[in-house]
């Protein structure tokens, strides 16, 4: 039960992209502060982290089931934009995109310092890495501030 619940909470920036989306759609002469949401949600996620940890022997554990929707959705963007060069036309396309919403300003920021080094970070899915990275890292953060608490 307690690995469902980790799985279901790994979708949670599903519901966050989608509500980001549909907002933007009604409002579209507004600007939402993107870098401030992805920094709210990153802490969020360690939080989350800091509370879910124990639910699993593991933090790893823990981390990696938590994160398997966010990995699962990078890799269907990394076979959508590598392989068939376009995203589907359908509600899978268009989820695939809203998943990492959140974080994407901030890890399009990180991926622009790469840029110089790395011809291919022009590319969603080399965004979508760093923000897959950062949600398994700030994740790891929250179980491992618990473990050095609970000592």
């Amino acid at each position: 039960m307690k690995k469902m619940i980790l799985f279901l909470l790994g979708l949670i920036p599903f519901v966050l992209g989608f509500l980001m989306n549909s907002w933007l759609m009604q409002n579209q002469n507004s600007i939402l502060p993107f870098k401030l949401i992805g920094i709210i949600f990153l802490v969020f996620w360690v939080l989350v982290g800091f509370i879910t940890c124990k639910f699993e022997k593991t933090p790893l554990k823990s981390a990696v089931i938590i994160n398997l929707p966010a990995f699962l959705i990078l890799l269907f963007i990394m076979y959508q934009e590598i392989i068939l060069g376009q995203y589907w036309f359908n509600i899978f396309g268009m989820a695939t995109q809203f998943y990492y919403l959140p974080l994407l300003n901030i890890s399009s920021s990180l991926v622009g310092i790469f840029l110089s080094l790395t011809p291919w970070a022009t590319q969603i899915w080399s965004a979508s890495l760093i923000a897959f990275l950062l949600m398994f890292a700030s994740y790891y953060l929250g179980c491992y501030l618990k473990k050095r608490l609970s000592k």
